[in-house]
């Protein structure tokens, strides 16, 4: 018989499912138990190593985070932390010896505090005040390391506050010298000035005075986070590079920021400008007045005289005596040499003044309570509100009724370290030598060289 290609498949065999297998059983190999101490060790060089590594893949950012962080926090175009970009802008130029124009347009109050903030080196002696401080300068302060922090309007919180500024960045200098306004011892809204920081005073108050107000501690968490947000980091360095070098700069969205350093003789501008100091310039206008000029202005501020801080000012607020003679004492214990100053009213305007002194109560209580207060705290005091007190003082060393100029200020203050030297040898000026006018009835009273009496300047003849 042939032979299939094919072979023949073998039958299938019947596979018993689950039938024993004919091989004979491994034997199971018991688990050995594992080592609690070697399991817990392993895991923790394993978590090590891999946190290390982690740890180091971080480490290579953290420069990048660093510059990221230090470049928007100084830039800050918006101004979150070192303040709006125009003041900075006039406080950069004033730190490099500038003086600066457009000085009407500028946020005082924003400026001495970014210059508190800024100047790398304390100054020996600062000013504080209205706009009745703001002609004191390193000249006739004798001090070149002399800056004015007073403010147009300023009440009593821009005055301690602006102190208060350069103690907290560490910057207390070892002179404080205060044009005192007689609404510092005024307790009504009246003797506020809106632009004032009100919560900065709070703070002073709270923080240091120990004095109780609704003052918050702010939540910084929100505004902190922007360092870390690279696209204020972007817009940061799209500034930066956009102003760089320029004479000129621009604000984050590109407008101009007109305050530049002056070009020739300061004393020749068309406008007001601040000094490097902190003083004002006046325009050379309004510091050429005749006295017929000056009179007049003097008398248009008979009649807004009360809205100066000063409506309905009857009597001095004990509140505000506290807190006065808290923030003296406070200065002391900074180290600071509280020198205080009274700038004399233009002579038309205090004998207005003295034919009406039951509407001005307040203000002729001030400056006798003051000059019991120097003297029984051994405290310099220059100056006068009333005029007459002045040897020498002429209507033209005044601007308008309310402002003294640089050669009235000469006639009464001779200066910081002369004053600290009469301080130190015991030669100063006895304060209750001096009797200011508050009344005609008053027997002290002596008319201004000029006045009548009344208070009125007579008119000359011919």
């Amino acid at each position: 018989m042939p032979k299939s290609p094919t072979p023949i498949p073998a039958p299938p065999v019947k596979i018993q499912r689950g039938a024993p297998s004919r091989a004979p059983a491994k034997k199971r190999r018991r688990k050995k138990k594992r080592n609690p101490f070697l399991w817990f060790l392993q895991g923790l060089v394993r978590r090590i190593y891999f946190g290390l590594k982690t740890g180091f893949k971080f480490l290579l950012l953290v420069p990048v985070l660093v510059f990221m962080v230090a470049f928007s926090y100084n830039v800050d175009r918006s101004g979150l932390f070192q303040g709006a970009l125009a003041p900075r802008r006039i406080v950069d130029l004033m730190l490099q010896g500038y003086d600066v124009t457009n000085f009407e347009q500028m946020d005082e109050r924003e400026v001495v505090q970014l210059f508190a903030q800024d100047v790398p080196e304390t100054p020996e002696a600062i000013g504080i005040g209205s706009s009745r401080v703001l002609q004191f300068n390193r000249e006739n302060t004798g001090v070149e390391s002399f800056f004015n922090m007073g403010v147009t309007g300023a009440d009593v919180r821009d005055n301690m506050t602006s102190y208060y500024k350069m103690v907290t960045y560490g910057k207390a200098p070892k002179v404080l010298l205060w044009s005192l306004d007689p609404w510092v011892f005024y307790g009504s809204e009246a003797a506020f000035d809106a632009r004032a920081d009100a919560d900065l005073y709070n703070e002073f108050l709270t923080k240091v005075l120990n004095v109780p107000t609704d003052y918050e501690e702010p939540n910084q968490v929100e505004l902190w986070k922007a360092l870390a947000d690279p696209a204020y980091f972007q817009g940061n360095v799209d500034y930066y590079f956009k102003n760089r070098g320029q004479a000129t700069v621009t604000d984050d969205e590109g407008n101009t920021i007109e305050f530049n350093p002056v070009e020739g003789d300061p004393y020749n501008q068309p406008t007001t400008i601040k000094r490097s100091d902190g003083s004002v310039l006046y325009d050379v206008a309004f510091r050429s007045q005749t006295e017929d000029q000056i009179r007049t202005l003097a008398a248009e501020a008979c009649m807004s005289f009360n809205s100066v801080h000063m409506e309905g000012f009857d009597e001095m607020s004990q509140t505000q005596i506290q807190a006065f003679d808290s923030f003296i004492k406070y200065a002391q214990s900074q180290g600071t040499t509280v020198i205080l100053v009274l700038s004399p009213w233009h002579p038309y305007l205090y004998g207005y003044l003295l034919t009406e002194p039951e509407m001005h109560k307040g203000f002729f209580q001030v400056e006798n309570w003051l000059r019991q207060y120097c003297a029984d705290n051994n405290i310099p005091l220059y100056g006068s509100y009333d005029p007459a007190c002045i040897e020498g003082l002429q209507e033209t060393d005044f601007f308008d009724g309310l402002h003294c100029g640089g050669t009235g200020i000469a006639r009464f203050f001779p200066g910081i370290p002369q004053a600290l030297a009469d301080l130190q040898n015991g030669t100063l000026a006895n304060p209750l030598d001096v009797h200011p006018r508050t009344s005609l009835e008053d027997p002290n009273a002596q008319p201004a060289e000029g006045e009548t009496p009344d208070g009125e300047t007579p008119t000359q003849e011919g």
